[in-house]
Order: C-alpha cells, then sequence, then structure tokens
C-alpha cells in the first residue's frame, strides 16, 4: 500500500497523464484525465489473478482511501533539457527559490546541469511559488516540471 501511495503522490507532484510500474509479479497503472482525479487500476501481469473484490480484500478495501484529488495545476515551470536540476547555486547556499516566494517573469528559480555545463533556469511567468517538484540534485527530463506557481 506505501507503494501505492508513493506512486499517487508522485504523479500528482509531477503533472505526468499515465504512470506504469512493473516489480516482480506486481504491475500498477496510473492514469488521470483532464478532469481533476486521479484513477487507479492494478493490473495483473501474465497468468496472475486480478486484484479486486476477488483477490486481495487489504487492497480491495483499502483503494478508496488512496485515491486523492489532484491538486489545481496553476502556472508550471519546466526543465528546458535533460539533465540534473539544482535548486540552489552552491552547495550549502540558500536555495534560489522556496515555497511562498514571489517570483518574476525572467527571475532565476535554479540551475540545469547538464554534461558538466551550468545553464539558468528563468521563470516564464510571474507568480508565488506553490510547489517544488523536482527536487535539488534530481536528474530530469525536457519537460519535466520542476516548480509550480499560482
Amino acid at each position: 500500500m506505501d507503494r501505492i501511495r508513493e506512486a499517487i503522490e508522485l504523479a500528482g507532484r509531477s503533472g505526468v497523464t499515465e504512470m506504469e510500474f512493473r516489480d516482480g509479479g506486481f504491475h500498477i497503472r496510473l492514469s488521470r484525465n483532464s478532469t481533476p482525479s486521479t484513477s487507479v487500476a492494478l493490473v495483473p501481469p501474465p497468468s496472475t489473478q486480478t486484484l479486486g473484490p476477488a483477490g486481495d480484500p487489504a487492497i480491495s478495501a483499502a483503494l478508496p482511501r488512496v485515491v486523492e484529488k489532484v491538486r489545481p495545476s496553476g502556472h508550471i515551470i519546466s526543465a528546458p533539457a535533460y539533465g540534473i536540476f539544482h535548486q540552489r547555486p552552491a552547495p550549502g547556499s540558500p536555495p534560489f527559490v522556496v515555497v511562498g516566494d514571489r517570483v518574476e517573469q525572467g527571475q532565476q528559480v535554479g540551475l540545469m546541469e547538464s554534461m558538466k555545463v551550468f545553464s539558468a533556469i528563468e521563470a516564464d511567468a510571474s507568480g508565488t511559488v506553490m510547489e517544488l517538484l523536482a527536487l535539488d540534485g534530481e536528474e530530469v527530463d525536457a519537460g519535466a516540471p520542476l516548480l509550480r506557481l499560482l
């Protein structure tokens, strides 16, 4: 159940519309449509039973508590390219922005490191930082959500 909760939280924070995980005999697919909700589908791998009312009652009973509303989207600042996202200019220094900070369009909100080259990430809109969606030092793909502004 903890893995399911973590997957749902990750899907909500990242803004992706669909995620799929496989671990041994366990397979989970999360998908989100344009309405403010998250759906969970437990999909059995080949030659296993379906989890649900006829399967594991502990999982079936817990699923309604696991599904949560997706946060309002606001404005997402995304990674311009693949690389490592840095929230601070140097180790030990304060981050560029924290939740609650007001940012203006063009203000630096992070750094992207790719092949030992650092590029500034600037806000493409003004707003208040509502959520940090990528961790300091996290490897991210191009287009991955980094911050959510309101």
